[in-house]
């Protein structure tokens, strides 16, 4: 089974829309499904993550799973463009030192960069690290790496904001167009992922 990751319905509503997923009432959270994909809302914030993973996840026969996290993230102004696509292959915490890299076979195509997960939004722009931020990404590893192996993890992350929100956060509408704008790359990378799997 191949389980796409968004923390938010604003990002899972587009991915819903493109594969036609149906809604599954059998479970504690949102999910969607088809033949090919299981969707599932873990909610904002590393709590909301592990909860709703490892609830999902016990007891799972997960052989030949792979796991998909897709949302949005901030970014400094400088370093990328709104709307940009990244697959994550390292990714920080803000109260750990131990970044978790992700090895991948190939990029597919897109451009790498790595991502910090933080507890708090950040709105005044000010962070000092590299990279992208967000508030799910750590946990979901860190989940993973108990149920299965990180290897068939999969991060990827659209630029959103520059960290720069302090008259609201983005609107619903505006985070379902930034993940539909990519999703005919987001098609494509899932593909070629579901192929890379029949190999193992």
């Amino acid at each position: 089974m191949h389980y796409i990751l968004t923390a938010l319905k604003s990002e899972a509503k587009p991915i819903i829309d493109y594969y036609d997923l149906v809604f599954d009432n059998s479970h504690s959270i949102p999910i969607y499904k088809n033949d090919i994909y299981t969707l599932l809302i873990t909610g904002v914030g590393k709590v909301n993550v592990h909860k709703a993973l490892t609830l999902y996840y016990k007891n799972k026969d997960l052989a030949k799973s792979q796991f998909i996290n897709i949302g949005i993230a901030g970014a400094h102004k400088n370093d990328c463009d709104l709307g940009q696509l990244f697959l994550i292959n390292k990714v920080f915490d803000d109260f750990s030192k131990i970044p978790i890299n992700l090895q991948y076979e190939n990029y597919f195509g897109l451009l790498k960069n790595k991502v910090n997960t933080v507890s708090k939004p950040i709105t005044n722009g000010e962070f000092k690290r590299k990279g992208l931020v967000d508030m799910e990404a750590y946990e979901i590893c860190e989940v993973i790496k108990k149920v299965d192996d990180i290897d068939n993890l999969f991060i990827l992350k659209i630029v959103s904001d520059f960290m720069d929100l302090n008259d609201g956060l983005l609107s619903s509408k505006q985070v379902y167009n930034l993940i539909e704008q990519n999703l005919v790359v987001i098609d494509s990378f899932l593909n070629a992922i579901r192929k890379l799997q029949h190999y193992k």
